[in-house]
């Protein structure tokens, strides 16, 4: 064999490799990465949250997006590990339906009974995304929230159990809601747009945890060059990029699908916390 035709089977064999890895890289993306869902488990021991309630399970889980790519099957899948999971809380990040979904009375039934098989003790939470203030859902967001047990925190801060405080931010966020928290306590703050956390007047006083969604994790992260594409709301901080804050941030991937319905280094993925005083 000449020198030549040994240089030729070399890039053949890493064209052909390239090829292979693609195909496969393609393949997980849109077959099998969708289809996944993932908890992430957490432990939080803080002086700071109520000894009286003893341990609590919040689960946390956003951008469903419901109707276009996110189906029933995909659906039965979420809520029977969220019942398997049997949390005290519950927290819902926002983007209840796509936007390219119109909501009809048989999906707003689907919505329902699905959410009612979420039994948390502690109450069911949920925050407004962009999507679910759009005029094509919004009534049919708050008709579902209303029928299944979920209190929508529109710029609104309720305690929990006397273990801790919990505020929601609209996509609109009014942080001065948290202005007299104290540090004495524990506060989980939820804003569906990262980008509103991002904010000189939150202090590690006024928040310990908080928790945002929207970028799906961008959906498709590219390794070393990031995240495909940008989402309003979620410019300055994401799973590609962060900035530095003074207290601890989860930025899910969450649930749904948008736009294509496909997931690169970004699996659809529900938090679970386990919360307790020592």
């Amino acid at each position: 064999m000449t020198s030549l035709q040994k240089k030729l089977l070399i890039v053949i064999g890493v064209l052909s490799l390239c090829m292979c890895t693609l195909a496969s890289s393609l393949f997980m993306a849109t077959k099998v990465n969708p289809n996944q869902l993932h908890v992430r488990y957490q432990t939080i021991r803080d002086e700071t949250i109520g000894k009286d309630a003893g341990i609590l399970s919040i689960l946390y889980f956003t951008d469903l997006q419901y109707g276009t790519f996110q189906d029933t099957k995909r659906t039965e899948n979420l809520i029977s590990t969220i019942e398997e999971l049997d949390p005290s809380i519950v927290i819902f990040g926002g983007d209840l339906y796509d936007d390219a979904f119109v909501p009809t009375p048989e999906s707003n039934q689907a919505l329902i009974d699905f959410l009612n098989r979420i039994d948390a003790p502690y109450g069911k939470f949920s925050v407004l995304g962009e999507k679910d203030i759009d005029e094509t859902h919004i009534q049919s967001v708050r008709d579902i929230y209303a029928q299944t047990g979920f209190e929508i925190l529109e710029n609104k801060q309720v305690q929990i159990a006397n273990a801790f405080t919990l505020c929601g931010l609209s996509p609109s966020a009014d942080v001065s809601v948290l202005a007299n928290n104290q540090k004495e306590m524990f506060h989980i703050v939820v804003s569906h747009y990262p980008d509103n956390l991002v904010n000189d007047a939150l202090s590690q006083d006024q928040v310990s945890l908080a928790l945002a969604g929207n970028s799906h994790g961008t959906q498709i992260t590219y390794p070393l060059l990031g995240g495909y594409r940008q989402t309003e709301g979620s410019k300055t901080l994401n799973r590609s990029q962060g900035a530095s804050l003074p207290f601890s941030v989860i930025v899910s991937a969450g649930v749904g699908n948008t736009r294509i319905d496909a997931r690169f280094n970004a699996d659809p993925e529900i938090h679970y916390f386990l919360l307790s005083h020592d």
